[in-house]
C-alpha cells in the first residue's frame, strides 16, 4: 500500500493521482499493493502517531510518488525509503529533489522471503554510523504483500526497530494484536508480542485509499520492549521453533513438540517432553493458541534445554 497528501506541497487526492498517472502513462500495479492512501486527515494520523524526532532514522517501505516520504523528510534526521516500482521511484525522485536527507532505494525491500535487501540493511546501518543514538523508526503505509516478512524480518535484526507505525490490512493488524486464545492469534502474534507493545490505532475503510482495496485496513502503533527482547536467548531459533509449532496450531502441543524432539519411537524424546511439561507445569490438552508469549519463551527454552541433554 503506498502514500497519500502533504501539508506543505501537493496534496495528494484521488483527483490529482489520477491527472498524474494519466500525464505520465502509469498503470496500476495491483500485484504491488499500490493502493494510495487519499484520506489527508489519516495521513495526518498517520504521521502524528509516528511522532517522528529531529534526531530520528525513518524506514519506509512504498514510497509511491513520495507525498509520505516528503512529510517525513520534514521532521526526520535520515529518511530511506524503497520503492520496488521503477515507475513510481522516478516520481518520488521529482518530488523528493529538494530534500537531501533522504536516500530512496529503488528495488525490492527484501532478497528472499526470510531476508532483508542487504543494500537496504547498508542505508539504515550508515545512517546509524553516523549518529548512534538515533532511533530508528519504521513508518510506511505497507504493500499487503510484503507486511509480515518486512515486520518479521526487522525484528530479527541484531538492532530492531525502535517503534513502528504502519498501515496494514485489518486482518494483519487483528494477528499483530492478538492475545492468546482469540481466533487471530498466530505465530506473528507470538514473534511480535514477545518483543514489543502493539495497538489498532484506527481501522480504515476501502473508501479512503484510491484505487480501492477489497478489504479494511488499519494503522497500527508498535513499540519495542527491550526487557521483553532480552529474554530472547537466541532470536532467530525462537522464531523457526514458534513457526514450527504454529503449523500445527490446533494439534495438541504435546504431540506436536514430540514429534519435533524426535517423534515417540525415540524414547530421548519421550523423556524430555515429560520432563518440559513438569516443569512448566502444562495442561496435557493445552495447545499452541493458549500459549501466552511470555509462556512461549519458556517453553522454547525448556524444549531446547531438555532436548540437548540427550
Amino acid at each position: 500500500m503506498n502514500d497519500g497528501g502533504s501539508k506543505s506541497a501537493v496534496r495528494q487526492t484521488t483527483g490529482y493521482l489520477k491527472e498524474l498517472f494519466s500525464q505520465v502513462g502509469f498503470q496500476i500495479d495491483s500485484r504491488r499493493g499500490q493502493n494510495f492512501l487519499v484520506d489527508l486527515n489519516l495521513l495526518d494520523l498517520l504521521e502524528k502517531t509516528a511522532a517522528v524526532l529531529p534526531t530520528d532514522i525513518v524506514l519506509e517501505v512504498g514510497a509511491g510518488t513520495g507525498a509520505l516520504t516528503e512529510r517525513l523528510a520534514r521532521t526526520a534526521r535520515r529518511v530511506v525509503t524503497v520503492e520496488i516500482d521503477p515507475r513510481l521511484a522516478q516520481l518520488a525522485r521529482e518530488r523528493l529533489i529538494d530534500h537531501d536527507n533522504v536516500v530512496l532505494v529503488e528495488g525490492d525491500v527484501l532478497a528472499g522471503k526470510h531476508v532483508l535487501a542487504p543494500c537496504v540493511v547498508r542505508e539504515i546501518e550508515k545512517a546509524r554510523c553516523e549518529q548512534p543514538e538515533s532511533r530508528l523508526l519504521l513508518v510506511a503505509n505497507l504493500p499487503y504483500c510484503v507486511a509480515t516478512p518486512v515486520i518479521s524480518n526487522l525484528l530479527l535484526q541484531p538492532k530492531a526497530f525502535d517503534a513502528a507505525t504502519v498501515t496494514v490490512q485489518k486482518e494483519m493488524a487483528e494477528r499483530m494484536t492478538a492475545s492468546a486464545g482469540s481466533s487471530s492469534y498466530n505465530a506473528l502474534s507470538v514473534w511480535i508480542g514477545c518483543q514489543c507493545e502493539a495497538e489498532i490505532v484506527r481501522v480504515l475503510p476501502p473508501s479512503v485509499f484510491w484505487p480501492r482495496p477489497k478489504i479494511d485496513s488499519a494503522i497500527v502503533r508498535l513499540d519495542l520492549s527491550e526487557v521483553r527482547r532480552s529474554s530472547l536467548a537466541d532470536s532467530k531459533r525462537f522464531h523457526a521453533f514458534v513457526r514450527d509449532v504454529f503449523c500445527h496450531r490446533r494439534k495438541v502441543l504435546r504431540g506436536v513438540l514430540l514429534r519435533m524432539a524426535g517423534g515417540k519411537q525415540k524414547q530421548s524424546a519421550v523423556r524430555a517432553i515429560e520432563e518440559l511439561y513438569a516443569t512448566l507445569n502444562l495442561p496435557e490438552k493445552i495447545r499452541a493458541e493458549d500459549i501466552s508469549p511470555d509462556l512461549f519463551i519458556d517453553l522454547e527454552n525448556e524444549f531446547f534445554s531438555q532436548t540437548s541433554k540427550e
